[in-house]
C-alpha cells in the first residue's frame, strides 16, 4: 500500500495522524471511490473509557452529571440518543470515584461480556459520566462527523474484534488499528442525510410488521387456549380427564454449556440449544453445535427427538415463556430445561399448553427480586396441567396445528422481517464503499482540502 506523508502543521490538525492510507493501495480493505482514504481509526477519533460504579452511589435522578451503565444502550431513542437514565451524580461524587466526563456526541458500545454480541450503540446528548463496561469513541478531527462515524459503527461487528476469552473484551489497542473509510467530509453529510432517510423507510417497515406479529401472536395463543378448552366448562372437568402435576408427567433435566476455552468441544454436529435458538416452535437446527467429547466432558444431556424444551431464566422471560418441541435430538444450556413425557403428542399437548397459558404461568412462577429474571422451577413442576384421555390430546394437538397452519398462511408477510434486517445491513454495508449514489469525484479528499486550509493559515 501505498503511505501519505503528512506535514507537521496538517499532522496537528490530525491529532495523531502522521501517516494516512491511499485507499487504491493493496492493503485496502474494499474498493471505495478514489477520493476516500483508509486511516486507523485511533487516528481520527478519542476513546473514553468509563469507571466502577458503587451501588451506594446508585439510584439517584436529582443530581447534575447523568450516568449510564451497559444496561442503559437499550434505552436510545429513533436516532440512537441516549436522553435517559436511572442514575445521576454529583460533582463530588464524580471526583470521589475518579470518573472521567464523557463529552457530548461519544459514541457508546459495550467492551465486556456478552454484551458485546447485542451490537448496541447509542450517541450521548450531554457530557456524562459512564461505568467501566463501556467504553466511547469521538471525532478528534475536524474530518469527520459524528453522525457518520454512528452509523460506520452500527455497521461493524464489534464481537469480531472481542478477545477469545471465557469472558469476550474488546481492546482499545485493537480498535485503533481498524480501517476505518473516510469520505470527503461533505460526502459524510450527505451519506448520513441518505442513509437517514432510508434507514427511517426502514424503521417504519419493521414497526409495521413487529406490530403485526403482535396482533398474530396473540392470535395464535387464543386459538391454542379456546381450543385446550373447548370441551368443557370451567366449572365441570369430563370424565376421563385428570390434573396432573408436571413432575409427574414428564422427566424434567436442565443443561450445560463446554468449556469455550477448548475448541475440541465446538463446531460439532450436536445442536446445541440456547435463548437465542427459541424463537419458534420446532426446532431442528441451533447456531451452535458441540462435539461428543464437548458432550461427554460437561453437564449437558442428550435430549431425545420430540422432547419439549423451555426457557427458565433469561431476560427475554419479561415478556415471554419460549417453549419449542424438538425435531431432532439437542442439547441444551444451563438457561433451559427439557420435558419429556415418552409421547409425542403429550409432549406437543404441554408446549401448547405453556403458549396458551403464557402470561398467567409467568405471572404465577416468576422469582422476584434476581438480577437475571428466572422461573422457579421447583414451584413450576408442581403446577398441574390438566389432560384428557390420549385420544382427545391427539385430536386436539391435530386441530390446534391445523388452525396455526391457515392462520400463519393469512400472516405470511411475518416473514419479511428477516428481510428488512437484510435490507438495513445491506444499506449500511454500501453506504461505506461509496454505493449510494451521494459521491462527487470532482471533491478533493479530506487529506487534500485540509492541507489547502492549513497552507492558507
Amino acid at each position: 500500500m501505498r503511505w501519505l506523508k503528512v506535514g507537521n502543521k496538517v499532522s496537528k490538525h490530525l491529532g495523531d495522524l502522521t501517516e494516512v492510507g491511499s485507499v487504491h493501495g493493496e492493503e485496502s480493505p474494499y474498493e471505495v471511490p478514489r477520493n476516500w482514504l483508509f486511516v486507523n481509526l485511533g487516528t481520527v477519533v478519542d476513546f473514553f473509557s468509563g469507571a466502577a460504579f458503587p451501588k451506594s452511589y446508585q439510584g439517584h435522578m436529582d443530581k447534575e452529571i447523568p450516568f449510564f451503565k451497559v444496561g442503559n444502550l437499550k434505552d436510545v431513542d429513533n436516532n440512537y440518543y441516549l436522553n435517559k437514565t436511572a442514575n445521576t451524580i454529583s460533582e463530588e461524587e464524580r471526583i470521589k470515584m475518579k470518573a472521567k466526563l464523557v463529552p457530548r456526541d461519544t459514541i457508546l458500545f459495550a467492551k465486556i461480556g456478552e454484551a458485546i454480541k447485542l451490537n448496541r450503540r447509542a450517541m450521548l446528548t450531554n457530557e456524562s459520566c459512564i461505568d467501566n463496561n463501556l467504553m466511547g469513541v469521538r471525532p478528534k478531527s475536524p474530518l469527520l462527523d459524528s453522525k457518520y462515524l454512528l452509523y460506520w459503527s452500527l455497521k461493524e461487528d464489534f464481537y469480531q474484534l472481542s478477545q477469545a476469552t471465557a469472558i469476550p473484551s474488546i481492546r482499545k489497542s485493537t480498535l485503533e488499528k481498524v480501517k476505518f473509510p473516510l469520505p470527503p467530509l461533505q460526502e459524510q453529510k450527505r451519506i448520513v442525510e441518505k442513509l437517514e432517510k432510508n434507514l427511517g423507510k426502514i424503521k417504519e417497515a419493521r414497526k409495521l410488521i413487529v406490530d403485526s406479529k403482535k396482533t398474530f401472536e396473540f392470535r395464535q395463543a387464543a386459538i391454542i387456549k379456546s381450543t385446550l378448552n373447548e370441551t368443557f366448562d370451567k366449572d365441570y372437568i369430563p370424565q376421563g380427564w385428570e390434573s396432573i402435576p408436571i413432575k409427574k408427567l414428564f422427566r424434567t433435566f436442565g443443561g450445560g454449556t463446554p468449556s469455550k476455552s477448548n475448541p475440541d468441544y465446538w463446531n460439532g454436529d450436536i445442536p446445541w440449544i440456547s435463548a437465542k435458538d427459541m424463537k419458534t416452535s420446532f426446532i431442528n437446527n441451533t447456531q451452535d453445535y458441540i462435539t461428543e467429547e464437548g458432550l461427554n466432558n460437561s453437564s449437558a444431556k442428550l435430549a431425545e427427538k420430540s422432547a419439549v424444551v423451555m426457557v427458565v431464566r433469561s431476560g427475554i422471560l419479561q415478556r415471554t415463556l419460549p417453549v419449542a418441541y424438538l425435531l431432532t435430538s439437542c442439547t441444551v444450556n444451563q438457561d433451559l430445561k427439557v420435558f419429556d413425557s415418552g409421547d409425542e403428542f403429550i409432549n406437543k399437548y404441554f408446549m401448547y399448553y405453556v403458549k396458551g397459558n403464557e402470561s398467567k404461568l409467568l405471572y404465577q412462577y416468576s422469582k422476584s427480586g434476581t438480577t437475571v429474571n428466572s422461573i422457579d422451577f421447583e414451584k413450576f413442576k408442581n403446577h398441574e396441567i390438566l389432560l384428557p384421555p390420549i385420544e382427545i390430546v391427539k385430536s386436539k394437538v391435530n386441530r390446534i396445528e391445523s388452525l396455526l397452519k391457515k392462520d400463519e398462511k393469512a400472516f405470511s408477510h411475518l416473514n419479511s422481517l428477516e428481510m428488512v434486517e437484510n435490507l438495513k445491513k445491506s444499506v449500511l454495508f454500501k453506504a461505506f464503499r461509496g454505493e449510494l449514489g451521494t459521491n462527487n469525484s470532482l471533491e478533493k479528499t479530506s487529506l487534500e482540502l485540509l492541507s489547502s486550509d492549513v497552507s492558507r493559515q
